[in-house]
């Protein structure tokens, strides 16, 4: 399957709502999502749709200094486990680059094995964890970092 990566747009924020709302236990809400896409100067999201245009997976971070942090990434259901998380990280790797950030970093659920590793597999370091993260069931999260221009990217070299 062909998939484009670009920039969400305000007319992508009701797909990446329904896509958010199937993924996530305490989903963000569509007010939410429209801000933080449309009317937040520090974020920045990317969306991947198909060739017929449909949004099936989307990522978020915020842009705050010379740091990203990755708010949110999810794919719709029936697009899981083909590449589309990959390639949306990829792309916001890239354009962290090109806008001189030099480190990115995540919370993820400690029991959230995909997604650990999804970003391993792309350079991310778990560096410790923040206890009882997840409101809604307690769980830890995995604090991970990435570090884009440093010598090894191990977090060591990033504070």
């Amino acid at each position: 399957m062909k998939i484009t990566i670009q920039k969400a747009l305000e007319q992508d924020v009701e797909s990446i709502n329904i896509i958010e709302q199937e993924s996530f236990k305490t989903p963000w809400s569509y007010q939410s999502l429209f801000e933080d896409i449309c009317q937040t100067e520090l974020a920045y999201y990317l969306t991947a749709k198909t060739e017929d245009r449909k949004v099936i997976g989307y990522i978020g971070m915020w842009h705050v200094l010379d740091e990203a942090h990755i708010t949110n990434v999810a794919v719709d259901k029936d697009h899981r486990k083909i590449g589309v998380g990959t390639a949306l990280l990829k792309a916001l790797i890239d354009y962290s680059k090109e806008a001189g950030i030099k480190r990115m970093t995540l919370e993820v659920r400690e029991n959230n094995v995909y997604a650990l590793k999804l970003y391993e597999n792309l350079g991310f370091v778990s560096y410790g964890k923040r206890k009882g993260y997840y409101q809604d069931t307690g769980e830890d999260a995995v604090i991970m970092w990435k570090e884009l221009f440093g010598p090894t990217g191990k977090p060591e070299d990033i504070f």
